[in-house]
């Protein structure tokens, strides 16, 4: 681009020369087809050029519009400037930005045989805009399907109902659960679903159309045509329609409508979606119904209104600031600040810094970040290699095309080209020395659970009521738990009565002489003796509903529930009894992490997950020798809120996808109480390594990972 930009300078004077020495024919000719605009941006006039043919509208300032009407093919160039007095050097000048700006010509500019590319390679396939049609003639019929939402009775509707659907939504109180399609997402649904997305934006594209209609009309403006296409951004194709002529639009609060019209078109989508989840009972419908909110809202919330991305939010937010271009300016803004860190020029000769306009573009610099970190994520569901190339393209985008860029432009502006080289080489090589050589803490993130060895675990033996618990870690003499079983207590007294009416015509059959007493007697002693065995049963299990003093108490759940009848589920105990010293963690860590976790340092900091304040430390104990698909508990399962894939056939949940490597720790004395159960986060130390270690080891795990 600068390359080419000083082909058109050159071009340029020597055109001017040539008019003024060669040929008493001028050399420039305004482009035909052209209509005007005359707007005010903060204060100070501006004019609107519009191209017919192309669809272009250009923002020039009053001299350059000046110039541009008195370039008429007719009038000398040298009178033209005396007649607007000015200087050769401010001619020269705005003739440059017209003849770039491609609303003049002239016969001696040599077309560029090979035009430059539109942007670099790499990123010239993600982002791609065609126009396919003109709308200008079917808008009629548009604007009376969708008129009617920006007549003053279509907003007031809009706000009745979006007040009722987020009361509906509200009440609700997370009682539905709202998100559980996502559990079953799959290749048919993100098909359906994107079908969805596409229909949304054909509905948004019409939306823009319609308000630029009915803005342009009440300005008293023609609408000579509105173009449409197709256009692609991260691979993902849509509609979109060019409505750039609303900057003729002599009101900024027009202009921004125009703006969000498209996100108010799919937020009336979005509330009629609210209305019918909340209204019918049908599963499947209530399940289409939240998707397609959900579509709607976050491509809003997230994309459009946005103004970090060259999208709706972005326009908008330029039309209420009236600053055209903003991220241009953002992006000259940081260019300025870059110039005055390196010291190119004294800064009297650098445009001032503007704190607003660095803030935003560090604002587009880390949404950028945003996307490609997601479209990497995307990416991997396909292959590791595309996300490792999604990963290529951005530092390609992010960081080394920017930062050739700022480098060339700051030898170009410097007064002293050599010192600044100098000082960017230092720059550059004190960067790749921190990648190289700054040593930063290494670790594996993973999660697990606390549990404890020859526990002794409390189940009720049937339905009692917990009668008293004692608090976590209490030593008092007395029981720690005592539960209630009336059915204990009655079987007891029937096998008590049963015993004794046994041993009694027992005793009457022995009294009563013959042999023994005969099959009468031992038919009543071997009831006797089944109904001790039945009172010895019931005695021992009597005896778990009372657990007495001892080290390591732990209640678990069970304070809460004092006073309540709980029932009989062997998967969930009441309270446990830990002995001293026999807690650990058991946490779950990557196949591909493993060997890391083997050459670190042993040490660990682990987390309480919901407790941030419970923070200690751990030292691994054992490494299990394989990797294997059981979890320790269904806690870590994403199910269960945790972050591990887990098999959606396995009715456990406790079998993971991906096979992961058992490690045990052992925890420190700063540890907090530790109760069994507990999920945990933990960090797996290993020796400091430098940043580009980091990258090169997170990129291998990526390409040892599968795809979900």
């Amino acid at each position: 681009m600068l390359a080419e930009a000083e082909h058109m300078n050159m071009s340029a004077q020597a055109a001017m020369a040539s008019s003024e020495t060669k040929s008493p024919a001028p050399d420039f000719q305004r482009l035909e087809g052209l209509s005007v605009v005359r707007t005010v941006f903060r204060g100070i006039p501006r004019y609107i050029v519009s191209d017919r043919n192309s669809g272009r509208h250009l923002a020039v300032s009053p001299s350059a519009y000046a110039l541009l009407a008195r370039i008429d093919g007719k009038t000398p160039l040298a009178e033209s400037l005396a007649a607007l007095a000015l200087s050769p050097s401010e001619g020269e000048k705005l003739l440059r930005r017209l003849l770039a700006a491609g609303l003049v010509t002239s016969s001696a500019i040599v077309p560029q045989s090979s035009p430059s590319p539109a942007g670099p390679i790499e990123g010239r396939y993600l982002f791609l805009r065609r126009e396919l049609v003109d709308l200008g003639n079917a808008m009629p019929a548009i604007d009376r399907a969708m008129g009617w939402m920006f007549r003053p009775f279509g907003v007031l509707l809009w706000v009745i109902m979006l007040s009722v659907a987020l009361l509906l939504f509200v009440a609700d109180d997370g009682r539905s659960d709202i998100f559980a399609w996502l559990r079953q997402f799959d290749a048919t649904q993100a098909l359906l679903l994107y079908g969805v997305f596409l229909l949304l934006k054909l509905l948004h594209e019409f939306g823009h159309a319609v308000a630029l209609w009915r803005m342009a009309g009440k300005e008293g403006l023609p609408i000579q045509s509105i173009r449409a296409g197709v256009a692609v951004m991260l691979f993902v194709p849509f509609p979109f329609t060019n409505v750039s002529m609303a900057w003729r639009l002599s009101s900024k609060w027009r202009r921004a409508a125009v703006g969000m019209a498209g996100m108010y078109v799919e937020s009336w989508v979005a509330i009629l979606a609210i209305l019918v989840w909340a209204g019918v009972d049908d599963p499947l419908i209530r399940a289409a119904a939240v998707q397609v909110a959900t579509v709607a809202a976050v491509t809003t919330l997230i994309f459009n209104l946005n103004p970090f991305g060259r999208m709706d939010g972005y326009y908008v937010l330029s039309d209420l600031l009236e600053r055209p271009n903003l991220m241009q300016r953002a992006q000259a803004a940081a260019m300025a600040f870059a110039a005055r860190l390196f010291r190119v020029r004294p800064a009297a000769e650098l445009p001032p810094l503007e704190p607003a306009l660095i803030g935003y573009w560090l604002g587009t610099l880390a949404y950028r970040v945003l996307v490609f970190a997601g479209l990497a994520w995307l990416a991997h569901g396909v292959s590791p290699w595309a996300a490792i190339l999604m990963l290529a393209i951005a530092v390609s985008l992010i960081i080394v095309r920017p930062a050739l860029n700022t480098a060339r432009w700051l030898k170009a502006l410097a007064s002293d080209p050599a010192a600044t080289q100098r000082r960017l080489a230092v720059f550059a090589a004190s960067i790749l020395g921190f990648l190289l050589l700054v040593p930063f803490p290494a670790g594996v993130a993973t999660v697990g659970v606390v549990e404890a060895e020859n526990a002794r675990f409390i189940f009720p033996p049937r339905d009692v009521r917990i009668l008293e618990v004692a608090p976590a870690g209490a030593r008092s003499s007395g029981p720690l738990i005592r539960l209630e079983s009336p059915d204990i207590a009655n079987a007891q007294r029937t096998a008590s009565l049963r015993q004794s009416e046994a041993l009694a015509r027992w005793r009457q059959a022995m009294d009563g002489g013959g042999n023994g007493g005969g099959s009468g007697a031992q038919a009543a002693a071997e009831v006797a003796s089944g109904q001790q065995s039945t009172t010895d049963a019931l005695n021992a299990e009597a005896a778990l509903l009372t657990v007495e003093s001892a080290d390591g108490w732990d209640p678990l759940e069970a304070e809460a529930y004092a006073g309540a009848w709980v029932a009989p589920n062997p998967r969930v105990p009441l309270a446990v009894v830990i002995p001293p010293g026999s807690m650990r963690l058991h946490v779950m860590v990557e196949e591909s992490a493993i060997d890391q976790v083997r050459g670190g340092t042993g040490t660990a900091r682990a987390r309480i997950v919901g407790q941030p304040g419970k923070r200690f430390t751990a030292q691994v104990s054992r490494i299990a020798p394989e990797a294997q698909h059981q979890m320790p508990s269904e806690a870590l399962g994403k199910p269960a809120g945790g972050p591990i894939t887990i098999d959606p056939k396995d009715p456990t949940g406790r079998r993971a996808v991906n096979p992961m490597t058992s490690v045990w720790l052992v925890p420190e004395d700063n540890a907090p109480l530790l109760r069994h159960g507990q999920r945990v986060d933990v960090r797996l130390g290993s020796a400091p390594r430098p940043l580009l270690w980091h990258a090169m080891t997170s990129a291998r795990r990526l390409l040892d990972q599968q795809p979900q």
